[in-house]
């Protein structure tokens, strides 16, 4: 099936994030996470702390920042995902924590700049 324009912008800002993350010695350990309607983009570990990741891409900012598109709803729906992927993985006691990478190509003669946000939302580690 063919990807829409919107899923391959996506998929190109994840790939752009995923390696920015490895060349910051993150370790991947599963691209896109689904359960129900849920998804985490990146698990990746670094150190001891797995990390999540919602990726978040943007050509323009016509709808806003992407980094004031995390609603509590959101949040709410990464958390579920999260707690699910602990559980299924038996990793319930490992340290962790929620970010946001925001990949943005506003100009076409430059290149995608990558803002990192870190511990998104309110949560016990």
């Amino acid at each position: 099936m063919a990807k829409t324009y919107r899923q391959a912008i996506g998929s190109w800002g994840e790939d752009l994030a995923l390696n920015w993350l490895i060349d910051k010695d993150y370790e991947l350990i599963q691209r896109n996470f689904r359960h129900q309607n849920d998804e985490i983009d990146l698990v990746m570990r670094k150190d001891k702390v797995i990390v999540f990741f919602e990726v978040k891409t943007r050509r323009s900012d016509s709808y806003g920042l992407a980094e004031f598109s995390i609603t509590p709803k959101k949040l709410s729906a990464l958390f579920r995902c999260i707690n699910h992927y602990l559980v299924e993985q038996k990793l319930e006691d490992m340290e962790w924590q929620l970010d946001l990478l925001v990949v943005e190509k506003f100009n076409k003669d430059e290149d995608a700049e990558i803002l990192h946000f870190e511990r998104l939302g309110e949560y016990d580690d």
